[in-house]
């Protein structure tokens, strides 16, 4: 395949071809978590139901560390596009130690609050002790895990995004092949129930780390003396300035869930199940726009720091435009067939009619919601993600969850589905407004004065 750069090369090729393995990527991911319930789920309930209580947990870990390596690719890109490459060098190797340094810190804090923590989130006693078993071993690997995902974010600033993406599908093929021997045992390897799944995930996080970390090196990207040698306050406040603002915007999206299936509950266990249905069959389209956010995100920064406005505009301008017919596809798809795709899960007759509104008209927004993943990755790119990621935040917290309450006790079902129909318009046409004043109305203000400041604490 032809080699596609960010800075030089036609601008609709280099972001469709670059999507690619990212999608392929991200799907693997899916199927990782996916193959990890299916084999716990044959252990029992309660495995299942231990390992379903650390799901949040895991997931605020794994938003901490996803905005870390927004913030650093960020960072990086537009520093090769001002051809900055050995302070791009620096700013990876900084960026991996800030990333070893909070895994340290998440480490210990988790293992010395395992029990009180999901005691408190209501976990019992019969339960207990699997969580405690399970999250043991899986904090022990965090770091792995960690410096895999931030590590992976140097690549695709660079534009690499094929290697990373193949190292999460080698990933979930390991996970595929051990989870069944670790867990249920093979030969001479005893059976590990629960723990067998959390060693997996271990192995594979190190496993993954270790080939990262050695195609960085050989691709001289990072250095272990920069890495180490002193600690550079600065690059690590300018990572966090974009980090957590992203960490807190998507760690709203586990606390909308619970809170909707709070409200459907009242209706029954089908109304629960219709919406974790829809919601998980709408999931399959978005992963093409998540792995164009990706792709768009150091695609802009780069060009950001090489100051060609021209290049990002029509980046910006394709991207929507492939949201919006996607987005339409999948509106026309789910609409017609929304009776058939329902039952396919679960033909319940109460199940397949709650599924069925939800598609009547909720996918009318998959188009615009898209661009709200846009923008909030185009605006972390250069670095200015408090607007951004205010909006993706306001979509569900400030919008959706009081809009959704007040409908419910009106319109019932149809009310807690419209009020979604109506943050989707909303924040997606605020953030066309945020993209349009932000890159096209007036002459965009580059940076002038160095991204990573010498400051540093030797």
């Amino acid at each position: 395949m032809k080699a596609y750069n960010y800075l030089d090369s036609p601008v609709g090729k280099t972001l469709f071809f670059k999507s690619l393995p990212m999608f392929l990527g991200i799907f693997a991911n899916i199927a990782y978590n996916l193959v990890d319930t299916f084999f716990v789920a044959r252990l029992g309930t309660q495995e299942l139901a231990a390992m379903s209580f650390s799901f949040p947990i895991v997931m605020i870990i794994l938003n901490i560390m996803m905005g870390i390596a927004t913030g650093l690719n960020s960072l990086s890109s537009r520093l090769i596009g001002q051809k900055k490459l050995d302070e791009a060098k620096e700013t990876n190797s900084q960026g991996l130690l800030f990333t070893f340094l909070i895994s340290v810190f998440l480490t210990i804090l988790g293992m010395l609050t395992i029990k009180p923590l999901f005691e408190l989130l209501g976990v019992d006693s019969s339960v207990i002790g699997y969580v405690q078993s399970y999250m043991t071993i899986w904090y022990c690997g965090m770091l792995f895990m960690n410096l895999n995902i931030v590590g992976g974010a140097i690549f695709r600033a660079k534009g690499n995004v094929t290697y990373p993406s193949l190292i999460l599908v080698l990933g979930a093929v390991l996970n595929a092949i051990l989870d069944p021997i670790l867990i249920f045992g093979l030969g001479p390897i005893p059976a590990m129930g629960i723990e067998g799944a959390a060693w997996t995930t271990v192995f594979g996080n190190g496993l993954s780390m270790f080939l990262i970390f050695m195609k960085l090196l050989k691709d001289k990207e990072i250095s272990l003396s920069l890495m180490f040698r002193s600690f550079k306050f600065s690059i690590h406040k300018k990572i966090s300035v974009i980090a957590f603002p992203t960490a807190i915007a998507n760690s709203f999206v586990p606390f909308s869930t619970a809170f909707t299936n709070w409200m459907l509950v009242s209706y029954g266990n089908a109304a629960v199940a219709a919406n974790s249905i829809a919601t998980r069959i709408e999931t399959v389209p978005f992963i093409a726009v998540f792995a164009l956010s990706s792709v768009l995100a150091p695609f802009i920064g780069q060009n950001w720091g090489a100051e060609n406005i021209a290049r990002i505009r029509e980046g910006i301008k394709k991207s929507f435009l492939f949201s919006y017919i996607l987005g339409a596809t999948c509106a026309f798809t789910l609409i017609f067939f929304k009776r058939s795709i329902g039952a396919l899960f679960d033909d319940s007759p109460q199940v397949v009619a709650i599924t069925s509104l939800y598609f009547s008209f909720i996918p009318l927004t998959y188009g615009i919601l898209g661009t709200v993943f846009l923008t909030n990755h185009a605006m972390n790119a250069v670095g200015k993600p408090f607007l951004g990621n205010l909006l993706s935040a306001s979509r569900l917290v400030i919008i959706y969850l009081p809009l959704a309450f007040l409908l419910n006790r009106h319109f019932e079902i149809g009310g807690i589905f419209f009020a979604r129909v109506a943050a989707n318009l909303i924040v997606g046409s605020l953030s066309t407004l945020l993209i349009y004043r932000t890159f096209f109305k007036n002459a965009p203000q580059f940076e002038k004065e160095p991204l990573s400041p010498s400051a540093s604490i030797e």
